[in-house]
């Protein structure tokens, strides 16, 4: 069902995070006026690094047979870096029901210390395990977030109300999983390899603590 990443785009992300910058995001004080949506809004108190989220939100989860596989129509797609200066994304949508997987990504550096972090939230619904071809998902009743694994959360599904807000926040919690890979010095690119190496050593730490709660105004 997972499908993992490379370890050298999370690894090229948080080296050049300071340089670059990510899609522009939706300004809180110019959606929360309409009365016509409600509003999915990422909240982040990490101080340390930087946590990217890529969500994917739709309204039908029967068809999806894997996280890149999962409502290829008719879904929204929002991309932020949620630094300390510009902590949280609001997401108007219609009033309805709605579902979505987003990716976190963490990333926090410094000289020959690296860490990173993967983690992937689904919201409304999980994948059945062991995978089942003819009903792949199961519905999630719940009205709080909960980890299926160390770096896989399942939250409730997104019920938009007029001006209402749900609101998933991103907080630092207990450490859950951490190991160290070398494989950033595999990387195919000899130019982002060297500099891996002598940025960040010949280990890389991948930790996984971020915390998730679900809040609704």
């Amino acid at each position: 069902m997972k499908k993992y990443l490379s370890i050298s785009l999370p690894l090229l992300t948080f080296l050049l995070s300071h340089c670059s910058t990510s899609d522009p995001k939706t300004w809180e004080a110019d959606v929360l006026t309409d009365e016509n949506y409600g509003y999915f809004r990422w909240t982040n108190s990490i101080r340390d690094g930087y946590v990217v989220v890529e969500t994917k939100v739709f309204q039908d989860p029967k068809e999806c047979h894997g996280e890149y596989n999962c409502s290829s129509q008719d879904h929204i797609k929002k991309f932020a870096n949620l630094r300390p200066s510009d902590p949280s994304l609001a997401i108007p949508l219609k009033l309805g029901e709605y579902f979505a997987i987003t990716k976190l990504r963490y990333g926090n550096a410094s000289f020959f210390h690296c860490q990173i972090s993967d983690l992937t939230i689904y919201h409304g619904f999980q994948f059945r395990d062991p995978y089942d071809p003819k009903n792949p998902t199961v519905p999630y009743p719940s009205n709080t977030c909960e980890f299926l694994r160390e770096d896989q959360v399942v939250c409730p599904s997104l019920q938009i109300s007029k001006k209402g807000i749900q609101e998933i926040k991103l907080s630092v919690g207990e450490i859950r999983r951490k190991t160290i890979s070398f494989r950033h010095l595999l990387e195919p690119n000899i130019l982002l390899s060297t500099i891996s190496l002598f940025y960040c050593g010949p280990v890389l730490n991948k930790i996984d603590f971020i915390t998730v709660e679900e809040r609704r105004y």
